[in-house]
């Protein structure tokens, strides 16, 4: 299956060094030019784990022939790019974690998921054992923002002990929370 992510998973699973994942579950993926921009060009520190994955082939760079007027002005340029080169190479998968992007990409008939639905793919897909460990290190390691309830969600979702709790100094907050249905 070929994918087009955003930047925010990218750096989730570069940050953890388990870009290997993306590669294990999908057959292709792309990233629009302004995510190259975001994830590369900005130099955060796992950006070579991303060169890597374009130097061997399966993490492809595009750009985006034109923006359609139906995406809304409202997203970031990754995530607008996202939508765009999705609706132009007609693929139906997107990966995006931030709720307006995904509202937007689903009401153009794009089929979303997003780093939790996609550790807990990977769980499913018997090429991790836990997604507990992994999700705890995005947290630390990439200041991932998951609420309580959306981490027991996800946890229960793969049958994982839902009963620990975020380690100290992240937040319970319901505002800006993910819709827990597709992750």
């Amino acid at each position: 299956m070929k994918i087009i992510c955003n930047a925010t998973p990218l750096i989730n699973f570069a940050s953890i060094n388990r870009l290997d994942l993306l590669k294990f579950l999908f057959v292709e993926m792309v990233i629009p030019q302004a995510v190259y921009s975001e994830t590369v060009e900005s130099g955060f520190p796992s950006s070579e784990t991303i060169v890597k994955g374009i130097e061997a082939g399966w993490l492809k760079v595009k750009s985006v022939p034109e923006m359609p007027d139906s995406i809304s002005l409202e997203l970031d340029a990754g995530e607008r790019e996202v939508i765009a080169l999705a609706l132009t190479e007609q693929k139906t998968r997107v990966v995006l974690d931030e709720k307006r992007a995904r509202k937007v990409a689903q009401s153009l008939n794009l089929n979303v998921i997003g780093t939790l639905g996609i550790l807990i793919l990977a769980k499913q897909n018997q090429i991790i054992p836990k997604v507990k460990p992994l999700l705890d290190s995005m947290i630390t390691e990439a200041q991932y923002w998951v609420n309580q309830s959306l981490y027991d969600n996800v946890l229960q979702a793969v049958s994982e002990d839902e009963t620990e709790k975020l380690s100290p100094g992240v937040e319970d907050k319901n505002e800006g929370m993910r819709e827990t249905p597709g992750f």
